[in-house]
């Protein structure tokens, strides 16, 4: 939906919240703007529907009463915005874009990274390989994923052995063989749009696929991953995370968490990651298409993410800052603090 001139920008990242955002405050300052500053409030509430909007309003109240998530929380205002049907009428919510490598203090070191996308590696390998003398010779490291809405799992293979302490099974896929995902292969690996290097294992994913059309194929099983390397530094890793770190991002942390080194920061992540494995697939319209899943988590049912999240193990309740940017803030001070006194 276009959203353009003239647009309501409720600010809420001063007063927000992580795991103790105080979403029934968030949704009084959003009612109360609304009712004395949108000009369409009065011809939309009327004595026709004011009984309708009553009960939205104690509804909302209801579900934000219940909800101590930033991310979960704007959902709700959302719902309540769009009882308007103003386009106009929406939500600005600034997330983190900003890489960042500091020294934060002689023993500790941040890396900020904000997405795990495919054209993010290239910085990530950069990061670590230029800085990689220093991340082994300084006792603490924060990783901070704040804002990190996922990617793909090849963008942070680099950052895994900093983080490594023993070895660990990993988790594996299971892709659906349906005419349609196979159709997709075939066409992406005829069409030159498979990743340069993998075009081998796509072959013999659609080979599995045509053997087993309809059914759930593993061509990369569980293993054990085993590294040579165990360094000696960074001795503590603390990752920061929020609740809009999933996919990939949340992939980086079942990894990361096998890791003896490793204490999570934060609040509960936003959980999808279950079904994973996305691409555009047309719907019959030039430029409209639809993202769909091809792989579900050899987790389940045991183990869900989608929808439940990942815990930290220790909450951060600190102002929740939506665009840090490179600074170091009072979420990377506390990591810091109890890391150096760990």
């Amino acid at each position: 939906m276009m959203k353009k001139l003239f647009t309501l920008l409720v600010l809420l990242a001063q007063t927000v919240y992580g795991q103790n955002c105080d979403c029934t405050k968030q949704l009084e300052n959003l009612i109360t703007k609304v009712k004395y500053d949108y000009p369409g409030f009065s011809d939309k509430v009327n004595d026709l529907t004011r009984s309708a909007y009553d009960m939205l309003e104690k509804e909302m109240y209801d579900n934000a009463s219940q909800t101590f998530s930033f991310h979960r929380c704007s959902l709700i205002l959302d719902q309540y915005l769009d009882y308007f049907h103003d386009a106009h009428l929406h939500l600005s919510i600034e997330t983190n874009r900003y890489w960042a490598y500091k020294k934060v203090t002689d023993s500790t070191i941040m890396i900020r990274i904000p997405s795990f996308s495919f054209s993010s590696k290239d910085i990530i390998d950069s990061l670590i390989t230029t800085n990689i003398n220093e991340l082994t010779s300084i006792p603490n490291l924060i990783i901070d994923l704040r804002g990190n809405g996922g990617g793909i799992d090849y963008s942070f293979l680099k950052l895994l052995p900093l983080v490594y302490s023993h070895p660990y099974v990993s988790d594996a896929v299971e892709w659906y063989a349906s005419e349609g995902n196979l159709k997709s292969f075939e066409d992406a690996l005829r069409n030159g749009k498979i990743r340069k290097g993998s075009e081998e294992w796509t072959k013999k994913l659609i080979k599995l696929m045509n053997e087993h059309r309809g059914e759930f194929v593993v061509l990369d099983p569980p293993d054990t991953v085993k590294r040579d390397t165990v360094y000696p530094n960074p001795r503590n890793v603390g990752i920061i995370i929020d609740d809009y770190c999933g996919s990939s991002c949340e992939q980086f942390i079942l990894d990361a968490k096998h890791s003896a080194k490793v204490i999570l920061f934060g609040c509960q992540t936003y959980g999808v990651l279950d079904y994973s494995n996305t691409s555009p697939e047309p719907l019959g319209i030039e430029g409209l298409n639809v993202y769909i899943p091809k792989t579900r988590s050899t987790r389940l049912p045991e183990n869900p993410i989608d929808n439940i999240g990942i815990k930290p193990d220790i909450e951060i309740n600190l102002p929740y800052n939506l665009n840090v940017r490179d600074n170091v803030d009072d979420w990377v001070l506390f990591v810091k603090d109890y890391l150096e006194n760990f």
